[in-house]
């Protein structure tokens, strides 16, 4: 049955159309199919048709974003000669998000990492204890000092054991490698009872209170606003100290093990 214009009472044709549309931080140009009314323009979309624009829409944002697209984890998985599921294996996720992923469902940055390791043998971005970062002792004093701005509470302290602003740096670092591809600082994480640690952080301590921080890579707006949900989030520290506790990335570690950033991806509070 055909499609009749409620309006002009005429019969909506298929064509091509052009549309500059506004995703997600994106201005993207897509090409899409879709029923259109000859007299007034408006567009009508089948449920299909829909479907497509949706896909069409995550192919340009990854394509303008330098992310694998569907197509091409779809191809050159079977040129590999994985399955959905050996995938999924290989990344430690479930083999539905390998379905999505090849669909319209976005992945993040550091699964985008895994997945050029993986397809592309591409090894950049795949440091999994310091997030593809060098360490930097003046970016952990800027990150830890823009958390003191906005909680408004001291973190740092002479002789500090970083109980409490070692959670702050874990998620800041944790969250950037999930939704950015990269750690803020470069900074390598241990499981220990207390929750996850900076590792070393006793001899750390002198050196992050004596350090510059206007030598170190000024903050992204991405990276300040990350901070900035984080310490929504977490206004008191004991928030942030709590929540650690419950994170798989934490849990699944053993205990005076390194964490691992490819564990960014289970953070739940966030």
């Amino acid at each position: 049955m055909n499609t009749v214009c409620m309006t002009c009472k005429v019969e909506v044709k298929n064509q091509r159309q052009k549309r500059n549309v506004h995703f997600k931080d994106t201005n993207l140009t897509i090409e899409y199919e879709a029923s259109v009314c000859p007299t007034c323009g408006l567009e009508f979309s089948t449920v299909d048709q829909a479907a497509q624009l949706q896909f069409l829409l995550a192919e340009a944002y990854r394509k303008k974003k330098n992310m694998m697209t569907a197509s091409e984890i779809t191809i050159y998985r079977k040129a590999k000669g994985l399955s959905q599921t050996k995938l999924a294996e290989l990344l430690n996720v479930g083999s539905a998000s390998i379905k999505r992923w090849e669909g319209s469902l976005i992945q993040s940055r550091s699964m985008d990492n895994l997945l050029k390791y993986h397809l592309l043998n591409e090894f950049c971005c795949l440091e999994p204890l310091s997030g593809d970062r060098e360490f930097s002792i003046p970016r952990v004093k800027l990150v830890l000092l823009e958390f003191e701005r906005l909680l408004k509470a001291k973190l740092l302290k002479a002789g500090d054991r970083l109980l409490y602003s070692a959670k702050y740096l874990w998620y800041a670092d944790m969250i950037s490698y999930r939704d950015l591809g990269k750690s803020m600082t470069g900074a390598t994480y241990a499981a220990l009872p207390q929750g996850p640690q900076l590792n070393n952080y006793r001899d750390l301590v002198p050196f992050i209170l004596d350090s510059n921080e206007a030598d170190a890579e000024r903050l992204s707006e991405a990276e300040v606003a990350i901070i900035i949900t984080i310490a929504n989030k977490f206004q008191q520290p004991v928030k942030a100290y709590k929540a650690s506790h419950d994170e798989d990335a934490w849990r699944l570690t053993t205990i005076g093990r390194p964490i691992s950033y490819r564990l960014a991806n289970t953070i739940s509070h966030l």
